[in-house]
């Protein structure tokens, strides 16, 4: 398949289209990506605030947090990619464990996770050495633009895992995403920008009563995060998905022609 632009406002378009296809087709998925996110935040809210805030404790905290989302999260994204590039269909949850496919792929989900996350690391490492501010903002913007770039290109990495596609490794990844970076960005935050308005808007509307723990307006604050965490992870899967379809090398031909016509 010659490599072509990815066209940002119909892959968006494209996108929500199968995310609501996903939704009636899978619920039972989607719920159990809704239960996960939630068991998380819940997870996370029950550890006292003075581990968090403790440098060591709480990067460790960050890092079995992502692992156990990573972890989980695994089959319902490789059935999210299957589903839009496929058209395969994955009713129920289950970990398959012993599959190569499942280990490899969240190795990946993992590391990527933390990538997203090690520019705020830095911030906290830059900031106990006590750098001039100009200096920590500096270190800060190029960390986060390194770390986000090369999330961004492996974004096309997942969905060649999923369906198999010959040859799916990071440097191929890299390869068939160089030059797309800004183009992938605008069509994943474009996406993605109701969702997080959204969680703002509701966590103004809760008030500083969603920060007290145990309280209704918490509980409640955690559901709706939980709803939208899902929503957004299930969106950023499809984006990827579509990013894989139109720059990929190797997409199965099958694929091809029922994703771009969608596109079009």
């Amino acid at each position: 398949m010659r490599q072509r632009r990815l066209p940002v406002a119909p892959t968006i378009i494209a996108a929500y289209r199968d995310f609501a296809r996903l939704l009636s087709a899978m619920p039972g998925l989607m719920l159990s990506g809704f239960v996960i996110m939630l068991a998380s935040a819940v997870g996370a809210d029950l550890v006292p605030e003075r581990l968090w805030d403790q440098q060591l404790a709480g990067e460790l905290l960050g890092l079995a947090q992502n692992a156990i989302e990573a972890f989980l999260l695994t089959p319902i994204v490789i059935a999210i990619h299957r589903f839009v590039i496929l058209d395969k269909i994955t009713r129920a949850y289950t970990l398959p464990i012993g599959e190569g496919l499942f280990g490899t792929f969240f190795g990946w989900l993992f590391a990527v996770k933390i990538l997203i996350g090690l520019p705020f690391g830095a911030l906290g490492l830059v900031e106990a050495l006590k750098w001039p501010p100009q200096a920590i903002i500096a270190a800060f913007a190029v960390v986060l633009v390194a770390a986000f770039t090369l999330a961004l290109r492996l974004s096309i990495l997942f969905p060649a895992l999923a369906v198999g596609t010959p040859g799916a490794n990071a440097s191929r990844a890299l390869a068939d995403s160089k030059g797309h970076v800004l183009r992938i960005f605008a069509v994943l935050f474009l996406a993605l920008l109701p969702w997080f308005a959204a969680g703002s808007f509701g966590g103004i509307l809760l008030g500083r009563g969603a920060t007290i723990t145990g309280s209704p307006l918490a509980m409640l604050f955690l559901l709706m995060n939980g709803v939208l965490e899902t929503i957004k992870l299930a969106l950023a899967a499809v984006v990827a998905s579509y990013v894989f379809i139109a720059l990929a090398e190797q997409v199965k031909r099958a694929a091809a022609p029922r994703a771009d016509s969608r596109i079009a």
